[in-house]
């Protein structure tokens, strides 16, 4: 599903567009007062002459971001802090200044890409969506450190059907948050955590920020901890009287970064590693996708949405026991949800577990009387118990010929016929032939003569419906020949084989 983005709410940072040198050497003087009375085409010719001469003067290579930022060069601009940031004299002042001016660089590509992306949402446009990617991917060339224009870079390139640029989008932002996953698992700490327990795995903070949304409805805590001598910045939410929630961290923040940008709020999007999970398995890589999945377990393991997604990787890969583990817990820790009770119940039965299976199904009848694929596959389960009986006793009965069958499992097919008939009181499946073939075949095993002429007069009024099905004639050409019709047989046979 597309959906829009929303601009996060991010710190304010003041570019400083002029900055005290020290004394400098006369071009680089002229470079400066070009520069204060915005003549920056002058000022630019200016620096380019000292940096051909003096490559690793810090002050010039920062002006010449300066100036490009004055020509409104925004590629220039950061190309030109990048270098300056390399710079081997450059002071804290500098750099402190430098990260400032690729912060609001930074800020100005993300929000101008989420801009984009949101007019794309009510338009469509293709032309919003690829300018949309062009802002993200510039956002990660300025400030590679931050993850989150990687993650939403996937997402568009999602949208423009590119799979393989989307998952190098993902990968790259996982190498970003990996190191801190890594270290924080082992740790025990979680999205969704309460603030209460991430202090008990993570200690006492060495310092905390609160901050509240403007209502007030809303309180934010910013916790630094020292984990293994590293800094990590937990972001944790809360809303109403319940505990703070953990949605994200930062770990070991990059040194370059200033004091304000380690303590900016980073929420750990579980998008990235769900569409890592989904896309490798549409390309068939099943092994890979569950691995993604295990991440995302760890990550999150109160996501029980993803949960079924996992279960359907387990199944696939032969781990059908695991899978039925995984779906009994989410079943018992929400006993009334039919969204995980009726999965849980279907892999019951494709894990041959029928009785228990059909508990479960009856389960959800208890909580959606109406469900469809409840009703169905009591139907479907019953017969084959049925089935499974008669069959055991038609063995005992070759073995000894005096054996007396026990007819028991003409119980199974009554509570079949039952569940059936209420699925038939949908109009979904009202006229349907697999469920109409069903019940008609349980009604002659039982030797029901009134109910099975009852439903093949249902069939054949229905046969203009289905005039060009041969599963229909099919269907009708066997309960004619089983009930001795031979004539309507041959002429169901007929019309059978005259379909293409």
């Amino acid at each position: 599903m597309i959906r829009p983005l929303h601009i996060v709410a991010l710190l304010t940072l003041t570019a400083l567009l002029t900055q005290g040198f020290q004394c400098a050497s006369p071009e680089l003087s002229i470079a400066k007062k070009a520069y204060n009375q915005k003549e920056y085409a002058k000022a630019k010719a200016s620096v380019e002459k000292v940096l051909a001469t003096e490559p690793n003067n810090c002050e010039a290579l920062i002006l010449m971001g300066d100036v490009n930022a004055g020509l409104n060069d925004t590629r220039s601009m950061v190309e030109a802090y990048q270098v300056a940031m390399k710079c081997p004299a450059l002071t804290k002042d500098q750099q402190n200044y430098l990260s400032r001016q690729l912060y609001v660089a930074w800020v100005s590509q993300y929000n101008a890409g989420i801009s984009k992306y949101n007019d794309y949402v009510a338009t469509r446009s293709v032309t919003d969506l690829n300018a949309a990617a062009t802002y993200f991917k510039e956002a990660t060339t300025i400030k590679p450190e931050f993850s989150e224009a990687f993650v939403l870079l996937g997402q568009v390139h999602i949208n423009q059907g590119d799979t393989t640029s989307a998952l190098d989008a993902f990968r790259n932002w996982w190498e970003r948050e990996r190191p801190g996953y890594e270290i924080l698992s082992q740790k025990s700490l979680y999205i969704g955590q309460t603030r209460g327990g991430a202090m008990r795995v993570l200690g006492t903070p060495m310092q905390t920020r609160i901050d509240s949304s403007v209502d007030g409805r809303t309180t934010f805590y910013k916790d630094k901890f020292d984990v293994g001598g590293r800094d990590v910045y937990v972001f944790s939410v809360q809303e109403g009287p319940d505990d703070a929630a953990v949605e994200g961290w930062t770990y070991n923040p990059a040194q370059t970064l200033i004091e304000d940008e380690r303590w900016r709020t980073h929420i750990v999007s579980m998008l990235g590693l769900k569409e890592l999970a989904f896309v490798t398995y549409k390309r068939g890589n099943i092994a890979e996708s569950f691995d993604w999945s295990t991440i995302i377990t760890t990550l999150k393991p109160n996501d029980p949405d993803f949960m079924i997604f996992r279960i359907q990787l387990l199944q696939e890969l032969g781990k059908g026991e695991e899978a039925l583990a995984d779906m009994r817990g989410l079943v018992d820790k929400s006993p009334g949800n039919v969204a995980y009770r009726l999965p849980y119940a279907l892999l019951l039965a494709r894990t041959d577990k029928q009785r228990e299976a059909i508990e479960q199904f009856k389960a959800v009848l208890e909580l959606n009387a109406t469900n469809e694929t409840a009703l169905y596959n009591l139907g479907a389960e019953y017969k084959n118990a049925a089935s499974v009986k008669q069959l055991a006793e038609l063995d005992k009965k070759d073995q000894n010929k005096k054996y007396k069958i026990d007819q028991s499992y003409l119980d199974d097919l009554s509570m079949s016929a039952q569940y059936f008939e209420r699925l038939r009181k949908t109009v979904k499946y009202r006229d349907d032939l697999v469920v109409m073939e069903q019940l008609a075949n349980v009604y002659e095993v039982r030797q029901d003569a009134t109910k099975l002429k009852s439903i093949m007069q249902e069939l054949e009024a229905l046969e203009d419906q289905y005039r060009t099905s041969k599963e229909y004639y099919r269907i009708m050409a066997g309960l004619y020949g089983r009930s001795k019709m031979l004539d309507k047989m041959q002429e169901a046979l007929a019309k059978g084989e005259s379909l293409k």
